[in-house]
């Protein structure tokens, strides 16, 4: 596996996922693993894709932005 680009942990039986984003970007890539567990540990009616949306507004345009998707798959 490559080091220079972060991979996101096997969970529920899914295998993990390597992303094609570099280690600059974990805190976004981080920060859509808990978006995305958050969402699934909670019984609210607000759609995942609606949580994503919001949380990534939270960072700038561009890269950081598209870094995010990987962290919520």
């Amino acid at each position: 596996m490559d080091e220079n680009y972060i991979s996101i942990p096997a969970a529920d039986g899914s295998p993990n996922l390597l992303t094609p984003w570099g280690s600059e970007f974990a805190p976004m890539i981080e920060r859509g693993v808990q978006c995305a567990q958050a969402w699934l540990d909670t019984s609210g009616e607000i759609p995942l894709w609606w949580e994503l949306a919001q949380t990534r507004k939270t960072f700038p345009v561009g890269d950081c932005q598209d870094a995010l998707k990987p962290g919520s798959c």
